[in-house]
This record gives structure tokens, C-alpha cells and sequence, in this order.
């Protein structure tokens, strides 16, 4: 009997490769690279390929999603990063059970009103047109990862406050002025990018981001630092260079602290408290008006710090 049940079940799996075979499937292919192909569309054979999971379409000159990816529910990553995405409401629902969307460069300007449908973890939408989003994108509550690094944002959407669940969230090189009060109150932050912007205050409420890591404000206009920045010892890399800072607040307790730049300001005292910095791995101090003495500036040269 135990012979009998191996057998038919070794001819089940033989039958299901079969027909699965005579309709064309392919089990095998889990990544398939397309990039730099020239392809105006998704190829159609892609259906075949039941367990992909990684598709590379990138840079090519795809405009719109074939409702048939819909149906590949192995697919976790697709990367259409330089093509001509007009990115309509069809091409969203296509897209929606999708992990990471990686739709870099394809001079999107606006996004469509349904972006809620969308289920990913992962958004990457650097270098397009954008310069708002629409309400609907507070429904997106799987998203751990934002990157809107060169869009056109004049500010950074108040929808964002809805998505408690960000690790990361990357507006560099933007046009923003103000980092808003709700950033403080997603809890699982651990990346804030907001660099190459106009930014002039840091606000009180970021001190309520107990697990931020990379912190990266660098090449705005902020004038100071507030001084709980000291008490935030989860932060691990820090960049504030490249703004108008006249003093730097008592850091010594960011024992967690492997990287800071704060090149190109106005600070007169050295921060010697930093030299002290148990994991600081990376110090970069240049374009500064340090005052120091010749003893002061023969330890640093002997210590092989740079400034």
C-alpha cells in the first residue's frame, strides 16, 4: 500500500511537470536580467516564469506595466530605473503586489491617485519631476524605505505622517525649507536624508527618534545644532557640513558614533570632545576657521587628524 502511494505521487509530480511544461512554464528562472535591451515593452515570455522574483528592466524605453504582471506572484523586485514610465492608475494596480519598485529616472511628474494600491516595502523614485504626492500614498503602510533624492519637492508631504512604519526616508537635493514637526513622531526611523536643501532650523521634535542611525543635513543654511543632538546615542553617521554652524553642542556621549563630517562652517573651537569617541572611525573637519595654538595644531598633525 506504502509503495503504491509513492508511486501515484511520484506520477502526480511527473504529470504536473508535464502539463506545466506543454503550457510553456518555466519553475527554474528566479532572476532574469533585461537591462539595456532597447525593449519599448515588458516582453510577454516573461509570464512563463512562475518563481521570478527579481526582474531588471532598467534603462530601456518601457512607458507602461502589462496587466499580466500582475500574475506573477513570485516577483519581489522589479528595477525599470531609466525608462519612460508615464506611471497611470493601470500601471499602479499592475504593480501593486510588488516588494521593492525601483522607477529612478523616467521624468515622472506626477503620480497617480490610487498610489494607496501599491503594497511595497521598498519606493525608489530618485531623479524624476515630482514635487507632490497624493493623498492616497498615506494608505501605503508597508513602506519601510522612501528615496525621492532629486525631485522637485518644495516640501516634504504631511501625508508622510501617516507612515509610522519608515526605517528610511531619503529627500536629498530637493527644495525644501522646512523639516516638518511630524517627522518626529515615526518612531521606527532610522535614516533621514535631507541634505542639498534650504533648511535653516532642525526641529525640537526630531529628538523623539530614539533608533535614528545616519542622520544627513549637510549643504543647507542651519546656524546651530540643538543640544540634545548630544543625548541621541543611537546615531551612528552624522553629516553637517557645508552649513553656517558656529559651535558644535557637547557630543561626547555618541559613544555609537562612527562618522561626522562637519567640513565647511564657521566653527572656531575644535571639537576635541569627538577625538574621544570610543567607534569614530571617520572625522572630517576641513574649511574650518579653527582657532588653535602651534602646540594644539602639532598634536593634531602628530594624531594624523586633518582639519
Amino acid at each position: 500500500m506504502v509503495a503504491k502511494k509513492v508511486l501515484f505521487g511520484l506520477l502526480a509530480l511527473l504529470l504536473m511537470a508535464s502539463c506545466a511544461a506543454l503550457r510553456g512554464y518555466d519553475d527554474t528562472v528566479e532572476k532574469l536580467n533585461l537591462a539595456n535591451k532597447n525593449l519599448k515593452r515588458v516582453p510577454s515570455y516573461i509570464k512563463r516564469y512562475r518563481n521570478l522574483k527579481e526582474l531588471n528592466l532598467e534603462r530601456n524605453r518601457i512607458k507602461h506595466i502589462p496587466a499580466w504582471v500582475a500574475s506573477l506572484d513570485s516577483l519581489k523586485e522589479i528595477n525599470l530605473n531609466n525608462n519612460q514610465l508615464r506611471l497611470t492608475k493601470a500601471d499602479v494596480r499592475h504593480l501593486a503586489k510588488v516588494n521593492r519598485l525601483l522607477m529612478t529616472d523616467n521624468g515622472i511628474q506626477k503620480l497617480p491617485s490610487n498610489m494607496g494600491e501599491l503594497q511595497c516595502k521598498t519606493l525608489v523614485m530618485a531623479r524624476n519631476k515630482i514635487q507632490t504626492l497624493p493623498a492616497s500614498f498615506a494608505e501605503m503602510k508597508n513602506l519601510r524605505n522612501i528615496i525621492f533624492y532629486e525631485n522637485d519637492f518644495a516640501a516634504i508631504p504631511e501625508c508622510i505622517a501617516q507612515l509610522t512604519s519608515l526605517h528610511e526616508m531619503d529627500f536629498y537635493k530637493n527644495h525644501i525649507q522646512v523639516i516638518p514637526d511630524f517627522i518626529g513622531s515615526l518612531d521606527s526611523l532610522e535614516q533621514l536624508y535631507v541634505a542639498y536643501n534650504e533648511i535653516e532650523v532642525i526641529p525640537d521634535t526630531l529628538r523623539n527618534l530614539k533608533h535614528l542611525k545616519y542622520f544627513y543635513v549637510h549643504h543647507n543654511r542651519i546656524k546651530f545644532l540643538p543640544s540634545w543632538m548630544g543625548e541621541m546615542t543611537s546615531l551612528e553617521r552624522v553629516g553637517v557640513g557645508h552649513n553656517q554652524l558656529l559651535e558644535l553642542p557637547d557630543l561626547s556621549k555618541l559613544t555609537s558614533l562612527t562618522d561626522f563630517d562637519c567640513e565647511n562652517n564657521l566653527l572656531m573651537d575644535f571639537p576635541w570632545q569627538l577625538l574621544e569617541l570610543p567607534k569614530l572611525e571617520v572625522l572630517v573637519l576641513f574649511d574650518n576657521p579653527f582657532s588653535l595654538t602651534k602646540e594644539e595644531k602639532h598634536e593634531l598633525e602628530m594624531m594624523e587628524i586633518n582639519f
